[in-house]
């Protein structure tokens, strides 16, 4: 068995090398699930994803893994929004992140969106996801740190600002509470809640441990814009071949 994970900035070093049996990938954009070599052996976790400056990766290269019997995992950021989208498909979802989009209670996808830096810096996180500005402020809100008033202004400032330049020091400068700014700043850092990072690893989780099997396979419908992806990609969809499953 084989699991493959596209992620970046939600894992750390330490979370890769603390589940060292996956094959990683980096974020994934259009066309890397066609380009994999896989069988229902292969599990998938799909975690992060370009969307801005690169093209997302399509719903109709997942739907054809899945027409095959690959196992596929979603959570976390692209992979939370694509199996809220397509869980109906056979799309596991995982984690708090999946939930909510699936029940409607988020529905931006800037609310997973952040700037990080590049593989040879560990895909450094460099600006706050809303996701995590959220839960961040419902713990501080749990634990006294902030009252209602202070986290209603603190998410309003934190949601007007575009998610390039979101940190907690613009979110305090943005809430008028600059006055309190030193030490509020540091509590809100300190009760942070990577909600990312737990959905990411709730992912790899589940995906070790899962022993089915996809026992119905969505029917795939092919279309000129999977084939117009296939040819970008160099993937010859007629001629994709699978190795027996329980190959490695």
């Amino acid at each position: 068995m084989t699991i493959i994970a596209f992620a970046g900035p939600s894992l750390t070093a330490a979370d890769r090398r603390e589940f060292g049996s996956i094959v990683w990938k980096p974020p994934a954009e259009a066309g890397d699930l066609l380009r994999l070599d896989v069988d229902r052996s292969t599990k998938l976790c799909l975690i992060d994803g370009y969307f801005d400056h690169r093209p997302a990766v399509r719903h109709k290269e997942i739907l054809l893994l899945l027409s095959e019997g690959v196992r596929i995992f979603g959570a976390s950021s692209i992979g939370a929004l694509r199996a809220a989208e397509m869980d109906g498909f056979g799309l596991v979802g995982v984690g708090a992140i999946y939930r909510a989009y699936a029940r409607g209670t988020l529905v931006g996808d800037d609310e997973v969106a952040l700037v990080h830096a590049s593989a040879e810096w560990d895909w450094r996180v460099l600006s706050l996801p809303l996701v995590d500005v959220r839960a961040t402020l419902c713990r501080a809100r749990r634990g006294s740190v902030i009252g209602a008033a202070e986290a209603r202004a603190l998410l309003m400032a934190a949601s007007a600002i575009h998610y390039i330049d979101r940190t907690w020091s613009l979110i305090v400068e943005g809430a008028s509470l600059s006055a309190r700014k030193p030490s509020l700043e540091s509590a809100l850092k300190a009760w942070t809640v990577e909600q990312k990072r737990l959905g990411a690893r709730a992912c790899l989780r589940v995906a070790i441990s899962d022993t089915s099997v996809a026992s119905e396979r969505p029917q795939l419908v092919r279309t000129v814009f999977l084939d117009a992806l296939a040819r970008e990609c160099d993937v010859d969809l007629d001629g994709r071949t699978r190795r027996p499953s329980g190959e490695m």
